[in-house]
């Protein structure tokens, strides 16, 4: 972000009357305060403006903007068992039930008063078929946690795999890798929410869907659609990703790419033009040169022939 330098305002004092000198001190001072209330208001909306967090996915780059509902991410996931209270035999998210799409995953970031968090949702409580998923995410910020486990119950009939392991990459930094395994049944929901992501960080994930998930054998469902969610939490900004390609999220804006091929080829015109110009220049200067050494040759031959014809006709008149 750009800082705007500070604005200096100098009043000179002149030695006009007592009042003129009062009355533009005056004048003076109130641009003065009003240029630097400007300057004032401009830094405050800079600082507290929105922050900025991009998806990219094979070689596409998409802007995401953080749901947000003011509550902590587990109480705004809600997730429900017969164990929970509230209690349900849905074994679902019931706070996510407005974002969530039929035979769909959804991923999103959401922003609530402990901190950032990665949301994931799997499929739509009431009406999905269920499905099989295998997320393998890497390069997490190793502060951050699993704050919401979709599913996490004490019975034989939860499939679902969870491993997280934090270590030092080879730059030194502390990262953390997860990798989680849902399948869920026909009306249910899995998922998960991962907080503490801070404001530095860039992590992919590993997508399998149905067949390629680790636990597929235990479903007979179908994730058909994947979508990433952006904006406003009640009628987010929906964009469908590629189902059997990686996802980069993180923080910073997308950058413009340059194109090497044309910067090359826009140098290689510059040079051939920059070449024809200084050999048209040289053409010309030879050309100008040649007329003005043919002019004087003539010039000199018309004074030679002046002279000898002068000579020739003083000697006729002798004799």
């Amino acid at each position: 972000m750009e800082r705007r330098g500070s604005r200096h305002i100098e009043i000179r004092m002149s030695q006009s009357p007592p009042s003129l000198n009062r009355r533009k001190f005056l004048q003076a001072t109130i641009v003065s305060s009003t240029v630097l209330g400007t300057t004032s208001t401009a830094t405050a909306s800079q600082s507290h403006g929105s922050s900025h967090y991009t998806l990219e996915q094979d070689g596409k780059c998409i802007p995401i903007e953080p749901l947000s509902k003011g509550l902590p991410v587990k109480k705004f996931y809600d997730f429900r068992t017969p164990f929970t209270h509230p209690s349900s035999f849905r074994y679902a998210s019931f706070g996510t039930t407005n974002l969530q799409q039929k035979n769909t995953s959804i991923l999103f970031l959401y922003e609530g008063p402990k901190g950032l968090s990665l949301v994931v949702v799997h499929d739509k409580k009431g009406v999905g078929s269920g499905g099989a998923v295998t997320f393998r995410i890497t390069n997490l910020p190793a502060d951050g946690d699993i704050a919401v486990k979709d599913d996490k119950y004490p019975l034989q009939t939860n499939y679902d795999q969870w491993n997280l392991s934090k270590y030092r990459n080879s730059d030194g930094k502390k990262v953390a890798t997860l990798e989680a395994s849902w399948a869920h049944g026909k009306k249910r929901t899995d998922g998960m929410a991962y907080r503490g992501l801070g404001d530095d960080f860039e992590f992919t994930i590993n997508p399998e869907f149905n067949q390629k998930a680790i636990l597929s054998n235990d479903t007979h469902g179908e994730i058909k659609r994947w979508e990433v969610l952006s904006g406003d939490i009640n009628n987010p900004t929906r964009t469908k990703l590629n189902m059997n390609k990686p996802v980069t999220i993180l923080s910073g804006s997308c950058q413009p790419k340059t194109t090497t091929q044309q910067t090359t080829k826009t140098t290689q015109t510059t040079q051939t033009k920059t070449s024809s110009n200084q050999a048209t220049t040289t053409e010309k200067q030879a050309t100008k040169s040649t007329n003005n050494n043919q002019s004087v040759f003539g010039q000199l031959w018309n004074d030679v022939s002046s002279a000898f014809h002068s000579i020739e006709s003083f000697f006729t008149s002798l004799f």
